[in-house]
Parts: C-alpha cells; sequence; structure tokens
C-alpha cells in the first residue's frame, strides 16, 4: 500500500495551466490513436517550453498543471513564458500538417488545435505518495475551475488578479491587451485579465521543412508484387504503421522509433532490428497519396538502400502491392549485393506480402480459418 506523507505547511506559489482543444469527434479507432499521439508530442513540447523553472504538478488529459513555489512572478515574465510555449505549439502543428502522411479525421484537423493558457497565484500544501508531490488547496480548485469559464475566444491566455494587481504596469509585447473579466465559481467570485492570442498567431514563424531525396541516387535492385484481399487504405495503414510491421515483415524482429514521433510522417525515422548489430536508420522520405494509387520511399540515411511501396486499388476489396527494393547506383555495391544479399531478401519480401494479406484479413475471415 502506498505511503502518503502531508506537508501541511501553506506556501504561496504560481499556478499555471496550458490546454490544449480542437479535436472534437472521432469516427474509429484509428483517428482516436492518432489524436492522443499527436497530444502527447504536443504536451511533451509544452513541458520542454518551460523557461521559468515551473514543476509538472500533473499531467490532466490535454492540459498541463504546472506550479512554481515561491514569489509572484512578474507579469512580464509569465507573457514571454505564454509566448514562448504558442509559438512552439503552433511551430509544430504547421511542421506536422507539411510532413503529415495519414489522412485521418484527427491528422487532417490537428493543425486546427488551439491553446489557452490560465494564470493564478495562492496558496498551496503538498502532499507525497512515495516519490511524487501533489498539491491540494483552495487556489488548485479555482485554477482548474477557470479552465470552464464563459470567453468567447479559442485562444487566450488568462491571468487572475492575485497574479495582475491593478497597479501593476505591464510592458508586454504588442500582440497582449488587456480585457477584464470575472467568473464566479462555488469558491466564489475570480477577478481576472485576459488577453486573446489570435495576434500572436500571426508571428509564428513558418517552420523550416526537411527535404529529402536520398532515393534521387539509388535504383530499383529487384521488385515483387502481390494482391493484398483488403481495401487499399487498409493495407496502407498496415504498411504505415511502422511499429506493427514485425506483425507482418518478414525477418523484422522488433522496430525502434528515434524521433519520438508518435506518427509515421516526412522525416520519421526508425530501425528495424534485423540482426543484434548493424541495423541501418530508415527515414520516411516521401508520400503520395491518390484517390486510387499511393506510393511511400523509405531509405536509409546514408542512401546505401530502401524500399519503394506502391499500391493500387483493383476492387473495393483487392489492393495490388509492388515493393521494390532499392540500392545505391554503384557497381561495387550492386554486384556485391546481388552476390551476398539478394536471393535471401527476394524471400523476405516474398513472404512478406503473403504475411500482409493475412495480416490485413477481417478478424472474421482469421478466426474461421484457424477453426478450420
Amino acid at each position: 500500500m502506498a505511503t502518503v506523507q502531508t506537508n501541511t505547511e501553506v506556501k504561496p506559489a504560481l499556478l499555471f495551466m496550458p490546454d490544449i482543444s480542437g479535436f472534437t469527434q472521432f469516427v474509429n479507432e484509428n483517428e482516436i490513436l492518432h489524436g492522443q499521439h499527436i497530444v502527447q508530442e504536443l504536451l511533451e513540447i509544452l513541458v520542454d517550453s518551460n523557461q521559468i523553472n515551473m514543476q509538472v504538478g500533473e499531467i490532466e488529459g490535454d492540459a498541463i498543471f504546472f506550479y512554481r513555489l515561491g514569489e509572484r512572478p512578474t507579469v512580464n515574465e509569465l507573457l514571454k513564458q505564454v509566448e514562448a510555449m504558442y509559438i512552439k505549439f503552433h511551430q509544430h502543428l504547421q511542421l506536422y500538417d507539411h510532413q503529415r502522411i495519414c489522412n485521418c479525421g484527427a491528422c487532417r484537423s490537428a493543425v486546427n488545435l488551439t491553446l489557452k493558457v490560465v494564470a493564478h497565484y495562492g496558496e498551496v500544501a503538498q502532499y507525497a505518495v512515495k516519490e511524487h508531490k501533489k498539491l491540494f488547496g483552495k487556489d488548485v480548485i479555482v485554477i482548474h475551475r477557470l479552465l470552464k469559464n464563459n470567453l468567447d475566444h479559442n485562444e487566450y491566455v488568462l491571468m487572475t488578479g492575485a497574479l495582475v494587481k491593478e497597479q501593476d504596469r505591464i510592458n508586454g509585447p504588442a500582440w497582449f491587451t488587456r480585457q477584464q473579466g470575472s467568473e464566479t465559481y462555488d469558491a466564489g467570485e475570480v477577478q481576472f485579465c485576459f488577453s486573446v492570442l489570435s495576434d500572436l498567431r500571426n508571428q509564428v514563424p513558418p517552420p523550416q521543412l526537411p527535404h529529402y531525396q536520398l532515393s534521387s541516387g539509388a535504383a530499383v535492385a529487384f521488385a515483387e508484387e502481390g494482391t493484398v484481399m483488403a481495401d487499399m487504405g487498409k493495407v496502407f495503414n498496415a504498411i504505415f504503421d511502422i511499429e506493427e510491421r514485425p506483425k507482418w515483415m518478414e525477418g523484422i524482429k522488433d522496430v525502434e522509433l528515434l524521433n519520438h514521433e508518435k506518427v509515421n510522417r516526412v522525416g520519421t525515422q526508425h530501425r528495424c532490428i534485423v540482426n543484434p548489430k548493424n541495423n541501418p536508420i530508415i527515414v520516411t522520405e516521401s508520400a503520395n497519396i491518390g484517390k486510387d494509387k499511393i506510393e511511400l520511399v523509405e531509405m536509409d540515411t546514408k542512401g546505401m538502400g530502401g524500399c519503394r511501396y506502391q499500391l493500387q486499388q483493383i476492387t473495393p476489396d483487392q489492393t495490388k502491392l509492388r515493393m521494390e527494393l532499392l540500392i545505391k547506383k554503384n557497381p561495387v555495391i550492386r554486384f556485391m549485393f546481388n552476390l551476398t544479399m539478394k536471393n535471401k531478401m527476394q524471400k523476405r519480401i516474398k513472404q512478406s506480402l503473403v504475411n500482409l494479406d493475412r495480416y490485413c484479413k477481417p478478424a472474421v475471415e482469421k478466426s474461421e480459418a484457424v477453426m478450420a
């Protein structure tokens, strides 16, 4: 049973909560999962953007409860913190929209996610469950209540009267336009000032887009084709979901994602674990997604080899898949590959096509096959 230690000493603290919103409704499990992954990445960005030495009290769904014990910060210090988080938040979303491959509702609408920040200053006490510190007190309740308010804006910073005094001179950035407001909760009336963040959105610099042309120096070593008895979207999802590949790709024991991205996109790097050593880093180079055709290209970061997946919808339940193994345009490398690796790799890819067809079959067909 967990040991709970309570410290009843009351201390002053900054309470600070950025909250993400904008995902409203998902229509399938894949969109829910991708929505969760996108929010997780954004929460990590907010934590990494903490520049005023706040502590993370809780991760609460799509929000983070930060706190900092001690003296009240200056308003300008807080506004700089809000600005840093907001700009990195929207830069990430812009980059994701440019790089995304998946076209599900969650991925398409991610660029429209919004951020609001609520800040308060009050008194808190602490208790610990083993090494985890938690805050409690009236002011902890107040800041959580303030997330639900009557402001008719999607993005804003809200700072309570306890944090921003009427006499405070705010030499803040140009985007900050001070407005007054109040809300009444079970804890009483709370006075606050706020500013919408729409002007700050215009200051978000465009993302630096990565460009990969590794496959331009490669040629097709061999190709294998097959028909997968499933809709093209389902087949592509199986290929697109890197972490699922050990379930159908022959010879792959595990997959290691390398750049902390939860959803595959242009620039995502991973390793397919085949041998204990010398597993190259693979980057998702490009994707071309059409109504009836899809092409996905992956290359190792040194340009030595890769794979081009070409999918074509034949019928609603049939997809033609061509897998091209790419190898660097170098006669010596090509000769050594043909001599030592080609036959083994062809067998693996042929078996992978068979495995993928089995993987994509509906659950009912799979269970019938097992029973037979």
